[in-house]
């Protein structure tokens, strides 16, 4: 027993002012972090794609050709859905849909890769959506794009 004592009187503990500055150096970094994910610092260091879609223009006449491959260009021609990223990393568009006349089209773009750059503007061409609906101008209809990422956006037109 007397043993036990005697080591016990040995062991060294550190000083208060030591142990005080390790406490105040953890609750600052704590609430650094905490007011980072709160206010939203640390968000501007991720990058992420913000694709929007918006109808510009969509022939009845386009849409009732055979099932084709849309295609992504520049430029606009024929009918064309419109992304716009508004993010700041890249994405691949990897389907179409459109559904009108009680019936889903599903494309893939014929162009590999079909991506919309960060902060840029791509069109994505119809050459033929086709199927057994047959669309006709004034005919709502609507639309989605499946991008890479797994996001996809959402849109509405009617035929012209």
């Amino acid at each position: 027993m007397n043993f036990e004592k005697v080591q016990r009187k040995n062991r060294k503990a550190i000083s208060p002012v030591l142990a005080t500055v390790i406490l105040i150096a953890i609750t600052l970094i704590a609430a650094i972090a905490i007011a980072g994910f709160v206010f939203g610092l640390f968000g501007s260091f991720t990058s992420s794609a913000q694709i929007s879609a918006s109808v510009t223009n969509v022939q009845a006449a386009i849409a009732n050709t055979a099932a084709a491959q849309p295609t992504c260009a520049a430029a606009a021609a024929g009918s064309y859905v419109q992304l716009s990223n508004t993010g700041t990393a890249s994405a691949s568009v990897s389907t179409v849909s459109f559904t009108y006349g009680g019936h889903t089209y599903v494309n893939t773009p014929s162009t590999s890769p079909c991506s919309v750059t960060a902060g840029g503007t791509e069109y994505i061409i119809e050459t033929g959506i086709g199927g057994a609906a047959s669309a006709t101008v004034g005919e709502q209809f609507v639309g989605s794009v499946s991008l890479s990422n797994g996001a996809s956006a959402a849109f509405t037109g009617v035929f012209t």
